[in-house]
């Protein structure tokens, strides 16, 4: 028989080591994984593709989740105004001679505030009132002349009426006398004549009675209508000069004066501006969310120049408008000193949501679910939620009991079952890890003012 060939001794040592150094002791293979604290050997039959068993323990830290209500502070420009803002114009015009309060001033109603040269209304009034001393006068002589006339013409027709009577007795007689042949025809005309010329005395003296009464039918009458417009005329010369001074309408603080003393101010023309102090306030605007909450006698913050003040909602239409916003008026209470038309700072709470509150950072988001994980002993567990409002690192949600603990912040590598160890902020950086800490709850409140 051919005897084999044999495999030089370098080689066939070479190849002893080489097997003697990948085999592990007791004569098997093994893989060798550490995590830091654990060494896991596997069996026999080294598999790359495998994936590792989950026996990794995680450290992590815990939130207890807590009932209550999410709200903001929100902030919004608002504009002072007030209820009694009025812009007093001159009801004359003419040359300013007197400013008598200064911007800033409170002045009560009907208080003087600017005086405008008032020399020819004056004049006016002084002219106004001759004219019914004039008409005084005159109407007093048409009375006196028509009552002295009425007089005369009155004794006049007594006189005409007596000479009647007598004329007449002696016409009777003359006529008898004649008839019995005692007087000529010549007598019996004479009295007869003197009876006609008695009664034209009569006719004539009671037409001059009736034309002196007609006389002071229309004299009379027009005397006293002159009167009246002579009287008419002062009570208008006498508004006229009241308008030269311009007083406050009502009681007020006078916020600006527009005119100073030599200038001429023209009729129509704004010569102060005045604002009632008590009737201040402000309007802004809030998004209809907010505005439901910001009901009448809601009580809020308004800060202008470094001071805050307390205002008050009033009223609210509750209609957003064109910029879907809804416009609020709130009352400022010891706001007098405001000045209108500037712009202040509003700043109320809003209500966002009520539920568990915890914080933000321990929400996942999973295919669109929103969950969180518990601490469950020493094993995390998965737990589905909804998001009811987010706000300053705190989230308020449903789905989830109030003093449950909730991991937060979640490690990248945390699922549902892995096994945890809750640790404390000291113990978790001895460890060298990064921890977070629970979310400030500062913005969780009942919607007060701030």
């Amino acid at each position: 028989m051919a005897e084999k060939p044999r495999l030089p001794l370098a080689l066939t040592l070479l190849t002893l080591t080489l097997l003697a150094s990948c085999a592990p002791p007791g004569g098997k293979t093994a893989d060798t994984k550490t995590d830091g604290t654990k060494t896991v050997a596997a069996s026999a039959g080294n598999d790359l593709d495998a994936a590792p068993a989950k026996t990794t323990t995680l450290g992590v830290r815990v939130v207890a989740a807590k009932t209550g209500t999410l709200s903001v502070q929100r902030t919004s420009s608002a504009t002072i105004q007030a209820d009694r803002d009025s812009n007093v114009a001159a009801q004359s015009g003419g040359n300013v001679v007197r400013v008598l309060v200064a911007e800033g001033e409170q002045v009560n109603a009907g208080q003087v505030v600017v005086q405008l040269d008032d020399s020819q209304q004056r004049q006016a009034l002084e002219n106004a009132r001759l004219q019914v001393q004039q008409a005084q006068i005159n109407l007093n002589q048409t009375r006196t002349t028509t009552g002295q006339a009425t007089t005369s013409l009155n004794a006049a027709v007594q006189a005409a009426q007596a000479t009647l009577s007598q004329a007449q007795q002696n016409a009777q007689s003359s006529e008898s006398l004649y008839a019995l042949g005692g007087i000529s025809l010549a007598d019996l005309q004479s009295a007869r004549a003197q009876l006609a010329t008695a009664q034209s005395q009569l006719a004539q003296a009671r037409n001059s009675l009736s034309q002196n009464g007609q006389n002071a039918q229309g004299s009379v009458p027009l005397q006293q209508a002159q009167l009246a417009s002579a009287q008419a005329g002062v009570r208008q010369a006498e508004e006229n000069l009241a308008r030269t001074a311009v007083r406050a309408p009502f009681a007020g603080t006078v916020a600006s004066l527009n005119v100073q003393v030599g200038e001429f101010a023209g009729q129509g023309s704004t010569v102060f501006r005045l604002v009632d102090p008590g009737s201040i306030k402000v309007k802004f605007n809030a998004t209809p969310a907010d505005a439901d909450a910001l009901t009448a006698g809601t009580r809020l913050n308004l800060g202008y120049g470094g001071v805050n003040y307390v205002a008050v909602v009033q009223d609210s239409p509750r209609i957003a408008g064109t910029d879907r916003l809804v416009p609020i008026t709130a009352r400022v209470q010891g706001g007098g000193k405001l000045p209108v038309g500037a712009s202040a700072q509003a700043r109320y709470r809003a209500t966002l949501g009520q539920g568990v509150l915890i914080p933000t950072g321990a929400v996942q988001v999973d295919s669109g679910e929103n969950a969180v994980y518990l601490a469950a002993g020493s094993v995390a567990r998965r737990q589905a939620i909804t998001v009811v409002a987010e706000s300053g690192g705190q989230v308020a949600v449903r789905g989830l009991d109030a003093g449950a603990q909730v991991i937060s912040p979640v490690p990248p590598s945390l699922q549902d079952g892995a096994a945890i160890r809750i640790e404390t902020a000291s113990s978790a950086n001895s460890a060298g890890e990064t921890t977070t800490g629970s979310s400030d709850t500062g913005n969780s409140g009942t919607g007060s003012a701030p």
